[in-house]
């Protein structure tokens, strides 16, 4: 069973252990900053230090051949307990007895970031409560608005891709199927749209008439080209058409004749804007005049005495600040019905991600973690980068596994040349004398994303390396050599070995606290918008949504919905 009393507790206990000494001196630092000479480790590393290197001139039959790799068995192992026992409603609080022989400091750094970070695997509802089943739990088994096996086949996308839209569809269905306020919706504004995989399947599969919102004119184009093809099949386009959405929008409309479950035929609004809040709301008010216009137009009798428009927004992995800024947006028109009376928002399905493009007043935004005793909690860019690691899935299979070695070597290869290239940076270039080479940098790291080190002004940066310029190090060193123009007496030497383990096991901590940071972001956006919506008969829960295994990291919806009758009484 969870140990926690509620989501709240569980946020504050999150920033209390990212506050505590030896976490803080984690992300204080980049793995590039190691790999100086001068590097100094601080005094709250001291019990794992040399044991780093110790650990490997000392294995014992139970121990593999790197400490990372030892951290990383524990973590998997307490991680995969903590969920067994989760699904099983035992006590979490206890951790498994381990073949791993780690410093006391990393035990314990280990067995908390398992037990604070929300559960993926064994559970579907994760906020207000954690719960085994939820009225949702189907998304992940049968019972689906349509068939979820046929993701593969879906065209133009990837299993990743036709993973998550297909789930997101699912969930989208049975949110609007979960209480009686919600049936009456049809309309829905897809955020930050892109190609418009979602959009089209909600307007396909379901019948809703969808916005498709993006900042990018190229997604758009694209997105609407790729409905090209359907009119060659004996289905009625009707479109392209400028819908007059502002000075800096361009949009149109096609629709086709699917029926939703109630009836009712699909339609896809494309529209290029800058997305924000005030744009969002906006752009939503003028797509519901222009089709109260139409429909207006067309059967002036079906509009008389229609209140607004309910309204559902989605977003599949909004990007940074455009969750908040959805959230805002909704909070907005729900307090001060910005609509006009024209529409409302009635509820939302979003999945954010890349916290590392998150504006810095975008976190904390609850007032649940602001007044709380660990209120001074500030997330940097590194946690910001290292929020979207998925260490449970490293070990997940043999392939899995030499993904994670490699990535692991690209951070640690490229913090052992710092001293080459800070040494580069101070002395001119022989080919242009006012450039430097940068203290940097995110060069060629894959799923173990270091963050950036700011570059200087005018700096010139080693750039991704290919995958096999990690070979062996001979490789590496000639590849750095060639990108950089090096002399043959400076050609980067790999030093020192040790160095090299503790770069790793370094970078692995972090990697593995990654998970807890992203609860602590998504507990606290779920605890803001409860506040932002207390009165409104509206609830806010957070919904593991997408198989992680299938590479979608970012898994988790938060869900908005009306506080109906019959789903109060459900188990959610």
């Amino acid at each position: 069973m969870d140990e926690f009393r509620s989501s709240k507790d569980r946020l504050s206990r999150i920033a209390q252990f990212l506050s505590t000494p030896l976490v803080s001196s984690l992300f204080g630092l980049h793995p590039n900053d190691l790999g100086t000479s001068g590097f100094v480790p601080p005094k709250e590393w001291s019990n794992w230090w040399g044991w780093a290197d110790e650990q490997f001139h000392d294995q014992d039959a139970s121990s593999t051949s790197e400490p990372w790799l030892d951290i990383l068995g524990y973590y998997s192992e307490n991680y995969a307990w903590k969920e067994v026992a989760l699904g099983r409603s035992l006590d979490v609080s206890s951790s498994p007895l381990s073949p791993f022989k780690l410093p006391d400091t990393l035990l314990n750094l280990v067995e908390e970031a398992c037990l604070l970070a929300v559960p993926r695997d064994s559970v579907t509802q994760i906020h207000p409560r954690v719960l085994r089943q939820s009225r949702f739990s189907a998304i992940k088994g049968g019972g689906d608005v349509f068939d979820a096996s046929s993701g593969s086949a879906l065209p133009g996308m990837s299993p990743k891709k036709a993973h998550e839209v297909l789930r997101m569809s699912n969930l989208i269905g049975k949110v609007l199927q979960s209480g009686s306020s919600l049936g009456h919706v049809n309309h829905v504004a897809d955020v930050g749209a892109g190609q418009a995989y979602l959009s089209r399947m909600l307007r396909d599969t379901l019948g809703l008439h969808v916005l498709a919102l993006d900042s990018s004119d190229v997604q758009t184009q694209g997105a609407a080209k790729r409905d090209a093809p359907k009119s060659k099949r004996g289905l009625r386009p009707v479109g392209p058409e400028r819908v007059p959405f502002g000075h800096d929008s361009t949009g149109h409309t096609t629709t086709e004749p699917l029926e939703k479950f109630n009836g009712t035929r699909g339609s896809l609004t494309y529209v290029t804007t800058k997305i924000d809040a005030d744009t969002l709301l906006q752009s939503t008010r003028s797509w519901i005049q222009s089709e109260k216009s139409a429909t207006t137009a067309q059967a002036p009798e079906a509009t008389g005495g229609q209140g607004p428009t309910p309204v559902l927004f989605v977003a599949l992995h909004a990007c940074g600040s455009l969750t908040p800024d959805i959230f805002r947006a909704f909070a907005a028109s729900r307090r001060a019905q910005f609509s006009g009376g024209d529409w409302t928002p009635q509820g939302a399905v979003v999945v954010g991600c890349c916290y590392n493009m998150l504006r810095p007043g975008d976190f904390p935004l609850s007032r649940a973690l602001r007044t709380s005793g660990a209120s001074s909690i500030t997330l940097t860019s590194n946690h910001l980068q290292l929020a979207a690691q998925v260490p449970a899935q490293w070990a997940r299979t043999e392939e899995t596994l030499r993904d994670a070695k490699l990535a692991l070597r690209k951070v640690v290869w490229r913090a052992l040349i710092q001293d080459v290239l800070d040494a580069e940076r101070r002395s001119p270039s022989r080919d242009d004398p006012t450039s430097s080479f940068p203290d940097q940098s995110m060069d060629g790291l894959d799923t173990m994303t270091a963050s950036a080190v700011p570059e200087g002004r005018g700096s010139k940066r080693l750039g991704r390396l290919s995958d096999a310029a990690y070979t062996d190090w001979a490789t590496f060193a000639q590849r750095v050599q060639e990108k950089l123009g090096l002399p043959d007496s400076r050609t980067p030497s790999r030093g020192d070995s040790a160095l090299e383990r503790r770069i790793a096991v370094f970078h692995v901590l972090r990697c593995i606290v990654g998970p807890v940071i992203e609860s602590l972001i998504l507990l606290d956006r779920a605890a803001w918008m409860e506040e932002e919506l207390e009165g409104t008969g509206l609830r806010v829960e957070l919904i593991n949504l997408f198989d992680q295994a299938s590479g979608s990291g970012r898994n988790i919806a938060i869900v908005i919905r009306p506080r109906d009758h019959d789903n109060e009484n459900s188990s959610v």
